[in-house]
């Protein structure tokens, strides 16, 4: 309807245009905006090309009403009636989905870093982070391990504030002295500007080392990683709590990489660059409160 091109199966396909109706090409429909409230729809949808000049001039003000990141949270806290109450799942499907689940470790940390001091991280290095990232993985193996998850990162700006969220994927393989499976939450503490710019590559690569032990309920890890990524490198210390049945040591590399239709979704933005997220060009989202408080909370026990 636009293009004249003829359809064909696999390199151009029909696409319905989500404004006018139309039947398109992939290459007419290539634009992804937010729509008018009447359309009751909160992610962008794939319009036209025409359609998009439309909608265009209209983004600015449905980012700041009807866009995800504008909501009020949707998940509840802390509900301990429930499963996910208590554990994490390794993947969450969207960015409200890795707040909810980024507040549960953080929570969870504040409880046994209350209890057990010791096996808290040290306050140094949390006053000198510029970031922090937040994800739940799932390993599994024996030698050879493997592992995934996902999670989210924000930075720590130089007034103390965070930044808005960007979504992550975590795609890992170890080797070593090692057998079993564990649910691991991790809380990685990024040291400096240039590690902040490594996580806001599209991808990059960490290598590290550490000892892991898990029985039950709870276990605890501890590693110090280098991250490289197209955007420079930069040191991480990576605390996390364990459950499952593990026991190892191993050499560790990961693949970390911006789950970039994730923050498409959640902003409504498809201008939006994980560094204009994590440098602070974002404004701080709505449904993310909950997600500030638990860090607020982190670093008040630490002023205590």
């Amino acid at each position: 309807m636009l293009c004249y091109a003829h359809f064909t199966a696999f390199t151009r396909g029909r696409h319905h245009c989500r404004f006018c109706g139309g039947i398109f090409c992939r290459a007419c429909t290539k634009g992804r905006c937010l729509m008018p409230i009447k359309f009751r729809m909160r992610d962008p949808q794939r319009v036209c090309s025409e359609c998009y000049k439309e909608l265009e001039p209209l983004q600015g003000v449905l980012k700041n009403s009807i866009s995800n990141a504008s909501q009020s949270a949707k998940h509840d806290v802390i509900d301990w009636t429930c499963g996910r109450g208590w554990l994490n799942l390794p993947v969450g499907l969207s960015m409200e989905h890795e707040i909810y689940k980024a507040v549960n470790t953080l929570r969870s940390y504040c409880q046994v870093s209350r209890l057990q001091p010791e096996k808290s991280i040290p306050h140094a290095i949390l006053n000198g982070a510029s970031g922090l990232a937040i994800l739940t993985v799932g390993k599994v193996g024996a030698l050879f391990t493997y592992k995934l998850g996902t999670g989210l990162v924000v930075s720590r700006m130089s007034d103390g504030s965070w930044s808005a969220p960007s979504a992550i994927l975590s795609v890992g393989l170890g080797w070593g002295v090692q057998v079993g499976a564990e649910l691991m939450d991790f809380i990685i503490v990024l040291h400096g500007l240039e590690t902040v710019k490594t996580f806001s590559s599209r991808m990059h690569f960490s290598l590290g080392a550490g000892m892991s032990v898990a029985a039950g309920p709870v276990g605890r890890v501890f590693e110090a990683d280098l991250c490289t990524g197209d955007r420079g490198s930069g040191m991480c210390y990576t605390y996390s709590c364990s459950k499952g049945a593990f026991v190892g040591a191993s050499l560790e590399g990961n693949v970390v990489v911006t789950r970039m239709d994730t923050n498409l979704r959640f902003y409504g933005d498809p201008y939006l660059t994980t560094s204009d997220i994590l440098l602070g060009m974002v404004e701080k989202p709505k449904a993310a409160e909950p997600l500030y408080s638990a860090l607020d909370d982190l670093y008040a026990n630490i002023r205590i």
